[in-house]
C-alpha cells in the first residue's frame, strides 16, 4: 500500500489528512488462453462463450502490454507473417492430423452451403452435427494455437472462439421452428450469413499455417 499525507492549513494548527491509494493489481498468466468449452446445448454454448469473452476483456483491460485479443478496442493484433511457430510441435503427427481435419471442416462447410444454395428448405443441422462435432473441433484448434508463442496465441484463441460462436449460430440459424417446412427470405439470409462468416473466420485462422 501507498500512504500520502497531505498538510492543510497555514501556521502552527495544520492538518495532518493521511489517505491510502489502492495498489495496482497485478494479474498473472499461466499459459495461453486456449478455449475450454463443453459440448452441450446452444445456449450453454453461448453462456460459456460469453463468460470466456469476459474474462478475456478484464485480463486485458488490467494488463494493456498483453496485446491481440479484441481488434475492436484497438488492441494490436499478430499477423500470420510475424507469429512465431514451434517448427518441433509443427512437425508432430498430432498438428498434422488437426491442421487437417480444420482444412477438412472449411472444405465441408463449403460444399454444405453449395447444396443449401439449390435447396434452401434442407435439414442441415444433422449435417452439422454430425461433421462439425463441438468438443473435436474444440480441441483441433486448441492443439493448433498450442504451436504458436504467447503473443500469437492470444490472436489465434480470439480466432477460435469466433469459429465456434460461428458453428453455435449457424446451427441455430438452421432450425425450424415447430411445423415449420419452409425458411422465409430472412431466415435464408441469415443462415447465408453464418456461413459466410464462418468460412472467413476458417479461412483466417489457415492463414497463419501458410
Amino acid at each position: 500500500m501507498i500512504s500520502a499525507v497531505a498538510l492543510i492549513g497555514s501556521g502552527s494548527s495544520a492538518l495532518v489528512a493521511p489517505s491510502t491509494l489502492p495498489a495496482v493489481p497485478v494479474v498473472q498468466r499461466h499459459g495461453p488462453p486456449l478455449c475450454a468449452f463443453g459440448d452441450d446445448t446452444v445456449a450453454d454454448r453461448r453462456a460459456i462463450l460469453s463468460r470466456g469473452a469476459a474474462a478475456a476483456l478484464s485480463v486485458v483491460g488490467a494488463r494493456q502490454a498483453l496485446a491481440g485479443y479484441v481488434t475492436s478496442l484497438g488492441i494490436e493484433v499478430t499477423k500470420p507473417k510475424d507469429a512465431e511457430k514451434d517448427d518441433e510441435l509443427m512437425a508432430s503427427d498430432g498438428v498434422k492430423k488437426s491442421l487437417e481435419n480444420v482444412k477438412g471442416y472449411k472444405t465441408f462447410a463449403s460444399g454444405l452451403r453449395a447444396k443449401f444454395a439449390t435447396d434452401s428448405n434442407m435439414q442441415l443441422i444433422p449435417s452439422i452435427r454430425s461433421e462439425f462435432d463441438f468438443s473435436k473441433v474444440r480441441d483441433d484448434l486448441n492443439v493448433l494455437t498450442a504451436v504458436f508463442d504467447d503473443q500469437t496465441q492470444l490472436t489465434t484463441d480470439r480466432i477460435s472462439r469466433a469459429i465456434l460462436y460461428d458453428l453455435t449460430e449457424l446451427e441455430n440459424a438452421s432450425r425450424f421452428k415447430k411445423g415449420d417446412t419452409e425458411r422465409t427470405p430472412k431466415k435464408i439470409a441469415n443462415v447465408d450469413k453464418w456461413f459466410g462468416k464462418l468460412d472467413t473466420d476458417i479461412s483466417t485462422f489457415l492463414t497463419y499455417f501458410a
